[in-house]
């Protein structure tokens, strides 16, 4: 019987070799079933070693940088994005953060009080925010994703549709004119209903995010209330969502 270490470092070698492999091509490849290389596909995802698709799996990207890499860099920056998203958050509101390393940095300028509840799908979000009493800090549920620092799944996705939210910040891995992009599938499907739970939904991008190709779309700029972006933003790039019919409205990050 083969180990399931052995078989889980040949699904990784033909994940490597051919880009994107198949559950029911690997089964038969490895005499094993479908259900066993689902489980294993699972858990070679949440190492980070490949990325779950519908069917099977594919290689992730060279330049695609666990999340414990991205909360590191670029703090300055990140916390100036923070800041002009703070401003958006209303005493009283139910506030929707989807995980991110953006998103964690506007978490760390919060004060207690700030909103009635804040919803999100990132344990690290909870925690910054866990010594607040005024403000309700509510974790969804799902299984732990170590790459993007988030709970995904049906649970977190049944929770959240059952939510309605005053204001939602999602998290992007590329915007332009004609669409928001997510790295990856399932997450994408959870930030489609992140935003259709929420009264008034933003984001805030890096200037590396402006333009970027992601291969998950989860919506268009029109889906957007507000829109942060850096205050050297290029300007063509945010002169062509600005003109997005029903876009949203950008707000420049200051720079200090």
């Amino acid at each position: 019987m083969q180990l399931a270490e052995e078989r889980r470092r040949l699904i990784i070698e033909a994940v490597e070799q051919e880009g994107k492999v198949l559950a029911a091509a690997l089964a038969q490849r490895l005499n094993t079933s479908e259900d066993t290389i689902r489980r294993d596909l699972r858990e070679l995802d949440l190492a980070g070693r490949l990325r779950r698709v519908h069917g099977g799996a594919v290689r992730r990207a060279a330049g695609e940088a666990h999340f414990g890499q991205r909360e590191g860099a670029d703090l300055q920056r990140k916390a100036l994005l923070g800041e002009a998203l703070r401003t958006l958050v209303q005493a009283g509101d139910t506030v929707l953060i989807d995980a991110g390393s953006t998103n964690l940095a506007l978490a760390r300028l919060l004060d207690d009080g700030c909103a009635a509840a804040i919803v999100t799908n990132s344990p690290h979000i909870a925690l910054a925010l866990g010594e607040f009493r005024r403000t309700r800090v509510i974790l969804l549920g799902g299984t732990y994703h170590g790459q993007c620092g988030a709970v995904l799944g049906a649970r977190t996705l049944a929770d959240i549709e059952q939510l309605r939210a005053d204001l939602c910040i999602v998290g992007l891995c590329g915007v332009d004119a004609g669409r928001l992009g997510a790295s990856d599938g399932e997450e994408a499907v959870l930030k489609r209903a992140m935003l259709a739970s929420s009264s008034r939904r933003a984001a805030a991008v890096l200037n590396e995010r402006l333009g970027a190709s992601a291969p998950f779309t989860l919506g268009t700029p029109a889906e957007l209330d507000y829109l942060v972006l850096e205050a050297d933003a290029p300007a063509d790039l945010a002169a062509a969502i600005r003109d997005v019919a029903g876009g949203p409205e950008l707000l420049r990050a200051e720079a200090k």
